[in-house]
């Protein structure tokens, strides 16, 4: 039964379903399609120019980039150029090797460890560049696994292509020092540029595992001894996998692209390697004769140079070591040990080059300077005499304080007596310069005077020598010591008085120089004033035998002495090596007239004193001023004096009268050194 509310409500729901929709005005439905064609040719229009802008803009450079995707450059490496002495016996040169390198989106690095055991590679440096490639999201540039790899270890990895993917053998040039240790120092090592290095200067454009010079000359001039990469380049898949052609049995590779590598220049050195071997075997002589005496012995140097013209004919440091140690990478057990031994305490810094390291007192060698600045400013003249009878020497004015000679001190009791500049030059004579310095000191009132004096030689500055790593030592001033009481809080600093000259006149208090600087100093006195520029380098020669560098600096400056001055100077270096000097005893029956000056430094702490000598032999054509140190190596009597003479004689083709005593003792825990390396 319907009741009617239900019957009225189906009824007018009815007629609302009848009921037509009402029309769209025509100029809405206008509206509404204009919008939608808009739209339309909007998203057309964009679509449009991206397309253009794609294809006619960067088309190009969009192509460049497919196909650079898809090819690999896989850089051939220069031959480095060789390395002669003066007379053209090769110092260091190139032999073939192979080189490995792998791209790191092919492989894993559980697989790079096991690639780099099989090889034999330094796994430190191999997985440090992948993880740097991968950083940098460059996993498809090769990187460098070995480049001196074994032949059997690449037949096993070449014949295991899909456990080791990505891996690349090429022929490559491997760095070879046929005299292992000979002029470690000046000739130096190579080695591959780190991760931090690449594609900035000077290395900015290398490939990341280039091989460049890390110190000496390899490192001087290895822009001319590098030459120039050269590149193949070859089609490779999506994962970076060289396409090969051929079928699967002769499959081969093919570049699409090569540029042929352009080898390094040649350099020869002004070292003579004949020289250089007798002054490395008479340094090793002098630190161990020094041993002998009860001394620690624990380094030195050797510095034999022209004084006319700078070319150093020889130079070696002890301890050394045998840059073919880092040929290939330090791999391997004996290596590895090796180098663990040279950067430990115990080693002594090999690696420190002590010939151009300005770091010791020059002590009584330093008195020749101080007798030339008493002459330069009248202070004395060569005849001015001092008398030591035994009794305190002290400053004009000074009631405190006593300054002794050594003679006072080496158990003796003898004095100097009465002695002129020549005559306490053979001797030398402490008293007979703090005297010299006292002159000077009254006469002025410029407390710099005398340190300014000893600038003029050099000392307190870098000779410019072309080798890395020199440094330029100390000669105190009164700044100098301000300066150094603030920088270690000294609560109250001391003023500058005399008698930091007194100490300073005698080659202490501060001053510090290196062998190098001392020859070069002593090349003023033998060549009238002329202030030389040191150098090992003497000329680059491209492939063809062309010189491409002259290397001849022109000198730092002239000093100007009277020849009556030098004459002074040179009577009583050359006294010293006579009957009553303190170096006569090791040159009586010498066929050579030398001119020399020992040295006695006194450094700090209870480290065993610096020993020197400095010498010439006079009236030569050929020039060469020798200076040998012997670190904590004593007094220098019979240790650096006899090696200095048994250079000198050599050099002028006579037979050594006084016989090195071989090398010297090394720590008991020095394990085998490769090649000619030595502790020392």
């Amino acid at each position: 039964m319907l009741r009617l509310g239900d019957a009225g409500r189906k009824d007018r729901a009815a007629r609302k379903r009848k009921e037509p929709a009402p029309a769209v005005p025509k100029g809405r439905m206008q509206v509404r399609v204009v919008s939608l064609a808009f739209l339309v040719a909007v998203v057309f229009l964009i679509l449009a120019g991206r397309l253009w802008y794609l294809q006619i803009l960067t088309g190009k450079e969009h192509s460049y980039t497919a196909q650079a995707t898809y090819t690999r450059k896989v850089e051939i490496p220069a031959q480095r150029g060789v390395i002669y002495d003066r007379s053209g016996n090769v110092l260091a040169n190139d032999k073939p090797a192979l080189n490995v390198t792998v791209v790191p989106a092919s492989i894993s690095r559980k697989k790079l460890i096991r690639l780099a055991e099989i090889l034999g590679a330094d796994k430190k440096a191999v997985l440090d560049r992948y993880d740097t490639a991968v950083k940098a999201n460059n996993q498809y540039e090769p990187i460098l696994v070995t480049d001196n790899a074994d032949k059997n270890a690449v037949t096993y990895i070449s014949e295991r292509d899909r456990e080791f993917p990505g891996v690349s053998v090429t022929d490559n040039w491997v760095r070879n020092y046929p005299h292992g240790g000979l002029a470690a120092h000046v000739i130096g090592y190579v080695g591959a540029i780190t991760s931090e290095e690449v594609g900035k200067k000077p290395y900015k454009g290398l490939p990341n595992d280039a091989i460049v010079g890390r110190s000496g000359v390899e490192a001087t001039y290895d822009k001319f001894l590098r030459g120039k990469f050269g590149s193949e380049d070859y089609n490779v898949d999506a994962q970076g996998r060289i396409i090969s052609s051929g079928s699967s049995s002769q499959a081969y590779a093919v570049p699409r692209h090569i540029t042929q590598p352009v080898p390094g220049d040649n350099l020869k050195l002004t070292i003579d390697m004949k020289l250089q071997k007798v002054a490395e075997k008479e340094l090793n002589g002098a630190i161990r004769r020094s041993q002998e005496n009860g001394y620690a012995g624990t380094g030195g140097a050797v510095v034999a140079m022209n004084p006319k013209n700078g070319q150093i004919l020889a130079m070696a440091s002890r301890p050394s070591f045998n840059p073919q140690l880092f040929v290939g990478g330090i791999t391997g057990n004996k290596e590895i040990q090796e180098y663990k031994y040279l950067t430990s305490p115990n080693s002594h810094s090999p690696f420190t080059d002590r010939a151009i390291t300005a770091s010791y007192p020059a002590a009584s060698t330093f008195k020749t300077f101080t007798g030339l600045a008493g002459l330069y400013y009248n202070a004395i003249t060569p005849q001015t005499t001092y008398t030591d009878n035994g009794q305190c020497w002290r400053p004009t004015g000074w009631t405190n304080g006593c300054w002794q000679s050594w003679r006072e001190f080496d158990g003796t009791g003898t004095v100097h007596g009465t002695e002129n500049l020549p005559e306490g030059l053979a001797d030398s004579n402490d008293k007979y310069f703090y005297m010299t310095a006292d002159n000077i000191w009254n006469q002025t009132r410029d407390q710099n005077r005398l340190p300014k004096f000893y600038e003029k030689f050099g000392f307190g500055k870098k000779t410019g020598v072309d080798l890395p790593g020199e440094t330029a030592g100390q000669v105190p001033t009164s700044q100098w010591k301000a300066a150094y009481q603030k920088a270690v809080g000294v609560k109250n600093p001391e003023p500058w008085t005399e008698s930091d000259w007194i100490n300073l006149a005698i080659g202490q208090g501060g001053l510090s120089v290196s062998p190098l600087q001392l020859v070069r100093a002593y090349s003023v006195i033998e060549n009238g004033g002329t202030l030389v520029t040191p150098h090992v380098g003497l000329e680059v020669t491209n492939q063809e035998g062309r010189v491409v560098k002259k290397i001849d600096p022109k000198p730092s400056g002239k000093i100007n002495i009277s020849p009556g001055d030098l004459a002074a100077i040179r009577q009583g270096l050359r006294m010293v090596t006579g009957p009553t000097g303190t170096a006569g005893p090791q040159f009586t029956n010498s066929p050579l007239k030398v001119a020399g000056k020992t040295g006695t430094g006194q450094v700090s702490g209870n480290q065993d004193p610096v020993g020197w000598f400095v010498g010439w032999a006079v009236d030569r054509k050929k020039p060469l001023v020798v200076a040998v140190m012997v670190e904590q190596g004593g007094n220098g009597e019979g240790t650096s004096d006899v090696a200095v003479r048994n250079i000198l004689e050599s050099y002028y083709g006579i037979k050594p009268q006084s016989q090195s005593s071989g090398a010297p003792t090394q720590p008991a825990n020095t394990p085998a050194l490769s090649g000619n390396a030595t502790g020392f």
